[in-house]
């Protein structure tokens, strides 16, 4: 299980005053799930979210407080069509993205959350290919 979350301060949904709300991004299993819980000490409202896609905010926020993670390759020889389906296949690209991103990583400079990342490495490693997911100024071929 790999796990990010965050804190951060956001309006009630019903009343409007600024409430805590805590999120969090995990890789648990085979997929990402994500979820944000708040309680409002004004109104008593709680909310708690989690379907789908994580949202462009909750993700940049996560970004944010954390950094990047990167999605190392460290055996330099793979097969870049294996590279490509599994890239395909998890991030639902077409051909020219795939391609674009399979530069990227091959590069070194394709990032994300942890969890995502890690889901990466992980379908990597299933069809052979030695990855790592890390922080960029953690020790190479590492997982943190």
């Amino acid at each position: 299980m790999v796990v990010e979350s965050v804190e951060y301060r956001s309006p009630c949904k019903a009343c409007g005053a600024l409430t805590q709300c805590n999120a969090t991004q995990v890789l648990l299993g085979d997929g990402l799930h994500w979820d944000v819980q708040s309680d409002c000490s004004a109104c008593g409202t709680v909310t708690a979210c989690g379907r789908g896609d994580i949202p462009a905010d909750l993700r940049g926020r996560l970004l944010e407080a954390h950094g990047p993670a990167l999605l190392e390759i460290v055996d330099r020889s793979p097969s870049p069509v294996t590279v490509m389906k599994v890239l395909r296949t998890e991030l639902g690209l077409d051909l020219p993205q795939t391609k674009e991103i399979l530069g990227r990583v091959m590069a070194g400079s394709f990032t994300g959350t942890l969890p995502e990342m890690e889901l990466l490495a992980v379908r990597l490693r299933e069809v052979g290919i030695h990855t790592a997911a890390r922080r960029p100024s953690a020790t190479p071929g590492r997982t943190n």
